[in-house]
């Protein structure tokens, strides 16, 4: 069997291949935990329109997902079907991010927007150039159901470390270059052009991360990815083929069950990393110094945790660990946010653990796709890796685009003010939308993925009969190539 597929993946290939999440995670707590809170309290826009600007952007980034994927299912390079994207991505984000964390100075509100939208398709497109075939070349290095799973936690592990330094650095930046004033004058506040300052220095620190981490996972799967098999150029009616395509993945009821289980979640998961800064800043009236311990916290927690759920997930399946993780962590959001007392910092950092421990199921879900590109392979007769983690892409980031349109309108409607102290009944909206709100999609998507019809007995099952599959095509290729050798032999004799 081939080295790809084999049982055997060495670690450092593994450590490597994780490496660009680092990367494309930094960006993505960077900009879920400060793009728009940025956009309101420094660059001046409205909520409800930084919302808009970002679901726009991230409507656009879903539909170019599974379109990327399909590029580089035909991608033929020397260097593989995957690998060559890891370079051109991490490129064009890195600059992409740094033009987004600095908008020139704008006095009309419709140009701050028009600037939002423009900048953050082009990160998001780059992303999506980066972080599909990454995606989907994790599911090819391995066969083994348990090695894909230590896989996905060595990227999850890395892109823990990339959240760490996308809620770090800002910090840092903000507290050294744009301190807020003090409680007695607007306690939160700082001025805006020093945080611009601070926030592009932030992004530049992370920039470079993104073109490090990009070319280290380049480099370290080599050997690893092949090039597609050559097939016609796209051109015309072949393009809307192609593209039609997509929709193939919808007639999985498997696949579809998983898709729309961690939509509703991942729903969760955006407003609450969006909404946490005004939470913790707004409600609480904690300084940076508690926020930054409360994210740093749960991001550790969420990573030392990875190695729990692999464990629980050889010896218990996939399925009801990965119910229980997010049930679990929906009812504690819902139950604990709106109670805690302003000022308080150890509630919070008590939820911050146990929200970390239980978040960290996610690896299971994650590792799941991969299992059932093996299933939909051996219905279809087609390895379509790169399509299903198009699609999975799209799911994530269509509920991003979701949650910032419903976060956005949600805040102008319940009467907050950027860069001021909230009215008391402004301050409790605000929390029972980070708590009640976030944690019912989260209790939602867990009961719709308890009725995934999918276990650990139907995978072990699915990959025996792969196997006899996949190797009766090759005899009934070699048995051709051979006919057909016989054949011209013939001829020439």
């Amino acid at each position: 069997m081939e080295s790809t597929s084999s049982k055997f993946l060495p670690v450092r290939t593994r450590i490597g291949y994780g490496a660009a999440e680092m990367g494309i995670f930094a960006v993505e707590m960077m900009v879920r935990l400060h793009l728009m809170k940025f956009y309101t309290d420094v660059a001046g826009l409205s909520a409800e329109l930084a919302g808009l600007a970002i679901a726009i952007a991230m409507f656009w980034d879903a539909f170019t997902d599974p379109v990327m994927g399909i590029l580089s299912d035909r991608t033929t390079r020397p260097s593989g079907k995957r690998r060559p994207y890891l370079l051109l991505g991490s490129f064009v984000m890195a600059l992409a991010f740094l033009a987004t964390f600095r908008p020139p100075m704008m006095d009309a509100e419709a140009a701050r927007f028009g600037f939002l939208l423009i900048s953050y398709i082009v990160l998001n497109t780059a992303m999506t150039v980066l972080a599909v075939p990454h995606s989907a070349l994790g599911g090819e290095l391995s066969f083994d159901s348990n090695i894909r799973t230590s896989v996905f936690a060595f990227r999850l592990f890395f892109g823990n470390m990339g959240l760490l330094a996308g809620t770090i650095l800002p910090i840092l930046f903000l507290d050294s270059i744009a301190p807020a004033g003090s409680s007695g004058e607007n306690p939160g506040i700082r001025d805006a052009e020093a945080a611009t300052t601070a926030y592009f220095y932030g992004a530049a620190v992370i920039a470079g991360i993104i073109l490090l981490t990009g070319w280290i996972s380049y480099f370290s799967t080599a050997g690893r990815d092949k090039p597609a098999e050559k097939r016609p150029p796209l051109r015309g009616q072949m393009i809307v083929k192609e593209i039609s395509r997509l929709f193939k993945v919808l007639r999985n009821r498997v696949f579809v069950v998983l898709l729309a289980s961690y939509f509703i979640a991942y729903v969760g998961v955006s407003i609450n990393s969006t909404l946490a800064l005004y939470y913790y800043e707004y409600r609480l009236r904690l300084n940076s110094e508690a926020v930054g311990l409360i994210l740093v916290v749960f991001i550790i927690v969420w990573s030392a945790s990875l190695a729990f759920w692999t464990w629980l997930s050889r010896r218990a399946g996939k399925k009801y660990p990965g119910f229980a993780g997010v049930f679990l962590l929906g009812l504690a959001t819902c139950i604990t946010y709106p109670f805690f007392p302003p000022g308080e910092v150890m509630y919070p950092l008590f939820m911050s653990v146990l929200g970390g421990f239980l978040v960290g199921a996610i690896v299971l879900l994650d590792s799941l796709v991969a299992d059932i590109v093996d299933y939909d392979e051996l219905k279809s007769g087609e390895h379509r890796e790169g399509l299903y983690f198009g699609f999975w892409k799209m799911a994530i980031k269509a509920s991003r685009g979701v949650s910032m349109a419903f976060t956005g309108t949600l805040l102008a409607a319940i009467g907050f003010q950027a860069n001021q102290v909230q009215a008391p009944e402004v301050s409790d909206r605000i929390a029972f939308m980070f708590g009640p709100g976030v944690g019912a999609f989260f209790l939602l998507g867990a009961i719709i993925f308890l009725f995934l019809p999918y276990s650990r007995s139907i995978h072990e099952r699915v990959q025996q009969l792969l196997v006899r599959k996949r190797g009766l095509r090759k005899k009934l290729h070699s048995s051709s190539h051979n006919l057909q050798s016989s054949v011209q032999t013939g001829g020439l004799s």
